[in-house]
């Protein structure tokens, strides 16, 4: 795996497989005012802009009526699994400007092999047919992510929308205690340049409660059931000796 620092990527169109631990970028002068943003579970941890917030599922039918065109992600919300987090007080005035955390939490771990990209492709070509937009995975490459180095696969992704607006997101795959947390970093895709300092600057803030345990390799899959048929084993054998033994 390739480590590089992080701001090498500021001045390249494609992911290179970094630790982003090793160099934090500079903000730029459109930085605002952070907070830390934890999710429910408490699993993660990242800085977000300090009126960003989750969007609650409650909210979603005033602020689909007061903003139509949203993306996809954005509409679809069960609170642990998937949901936005953005400056939900001003979409709700019908300010939106494309900028927005989608967080999707999933119950294993995610360990991919071979294309990244091309696996990537497959997976939102599908998710496409379903939802009617469009997405285009324009790099993904292996790196280490934050100052504890967690590994993680990081996407960068084109979204066309139903309404026709493009927008740009970068994705964060991220496996955790045996769960796996994608964070989809969006903004608009004529401004992804400009921003992308500062987003991979909220990248670099993320931190997990648990490390990954890593891929199952079938030996690992083998150890727990024979371990547990040795201790059994040796219970019998205790128990039958025990019945041998001759009566006072």
């Amino acid at each position: 795996m390739l480590r590089a620092p992080l701001a090498l990527i500021a001045a390249s169109t494609t992911l290179l497989a970094v630790s982003l631990a090793q160099e934090a970028p500079q903000p730029t002068q459109r930085s605002q005012a952070t907070r830390p943003f934890t999710n429910r579970a408490g699993s993660f941890r990242i800085d977000l802009p300090a009126d960003w917030r989750q969007l609650g599922p409650a909210e979603l039918k005033a602020l689909t009526t007061t903003l139509p065109s949203l993306p996809q992600d954005v509409t679809q919300n069960v609170p642990h699994l998937f949901y936005a987090v953005g400056p939900i007080d001003r979409w709700m005035r019908g300010e939106f400007d494309g900028e927005y955390l989608y967080v999707v939490e999933q119950d294993a771990e995610w360990h991919l092999d071979g294309d990244l990209k091309a696996r990537l492709q497959q997976m939102w070509s599908a998710k496409a047919a379903d939802d009617g937009q469009s997405y285009e995975i324009l790099s993904a490459e292996r790196a280490q992510l934050g100052a504890d180095a967690n590994p993680a696969v990081i996407v960068e992704r084109r979204i066309r929308t139903k309404a026709g607006e493009t927008l740009r997101s970068l994705d964060l795959h991220v496996p955790t205690g045996g769960r796996e947390v994608t964070l989809c970093l969006a903004t608009r895709d004529d401004a992804f340049e400009k921003n992308r300092s500062e987003l991979i600057a909220r990248a670099n803030t993320l931190s997990l409660a648990r490390r990954s345990r890593g891929e199952t390799k079938l030996s690992d899959r083998l150890w727990t059931p024979l371990a547990a048929g040795a201790v059994v084993g040796i219970v019998f054998l205790i128990l039958y000796r025990r019945s041998r033994r001759p009566s006072a």
